[in-house]
């Protein structure tokens, strides 16, 4: 009921396309922009000025649990693609995201991985989930305010 367009955060990361997110969301998002901001400065020596996003409300049910709905039908969700920096350069979570048990081996893959973990270790967002998930997490971080927490940040062992 309660929702608004996140234009940007005291960060100043722009978001593309501006994102339809409930209240509490966009608090947690403009908490994400801090992380980035630190982030990027500190790994990448650049800040990040945008982050494409590939989608926030969409009633649906969960892809992996049939009957269970999506945080994005409530507009309590948001799927992060690529982070922009000032210079113009992307870093994609298809592109840079390193799955490799030894870690990170690019600057790149070393942000992406230090982003997702903060916004799960600091409580940002209840639900993380990056390419360790599964595959259709392939290309996009999926954040979320689910009422459970789900730790999709590190590598799953059988």
């Amino acid at each position: 009921e309660q929702v608004l367009i996140y234009e940007s955060g005291p960060a100043k990361i722009r978001y593309e396309p501006s994102p339809l997110v409930t209240c509490n969301l966009a608090l947690a998002l403009a908490r994400l922009d801090a992380v980035i901001l630190e982030e990027s400065t500190r790994t990448l020596g650049k800040p990040v000025v945008r982050i494409k996003q590939l989608g926030t409300y969409a009633c649906r049910e969960m892809a992996n649990y049939p009957g269970w709905v999506s945080e994005h039908s409530y507009a309590n969700a948001i799927d992060l693609e690529t982070f922009v920096l000032k210079d113009g350069s992307e870093v994609s979570v298809l592109k840079f995201f390193d799955k490799s048990a030894e870690g990170p081996k690019k600057k790149q893959g070393r942000f992406l991985l230090d982003v997702a973990r903060r916004a799960y270790d600091e409580d940002v967002f209840s639900t993380v989930l990056t390419p360790f998930f599964d595959a259709l997490h392939r290309n996009h971080f999926h954040v979320d305010l689910s009422r459970y927490r789900s730790d999709g940040t590190r590598e799953v062992t059988p």
